[in-house]
């Protein structure tokens, strides 16, 4: 029973463990909610296209009057 307790709590760290998301590869994104480029989100620089928020739409790069694409977190 003591190691099937051990096993168990060993498998949970790296079960937590895996779901930490890296802060390196994020980056801050900008929905058009009030104003142009006024509510921040996060995004990512890489990955698949697109940083969507449920509810509320794209949220791009500051540059170029809030136009750069940027990728899902």
């Amino acid at each position: 029973m003591p190691v099937m307790a051990i096993a168990l709590a060993v498998g949970g760290a790296f079960a937590t463990n895996a779901t930490k998301i890296d802060d390196s590869l994020s980056t801050i994104g900008y929905l058009s909610v009030h104003a142009p480029c006024d509510t921040p989100v996060i995004c990512g620089d890489s990955g698949l296209p697109g940083c969507t928020i449920s509810g509320w739409g794209e949220a791009f790069g500051m540059e170029n009057n809030c136009t750069r694409v940027l990728f899902k977190p």
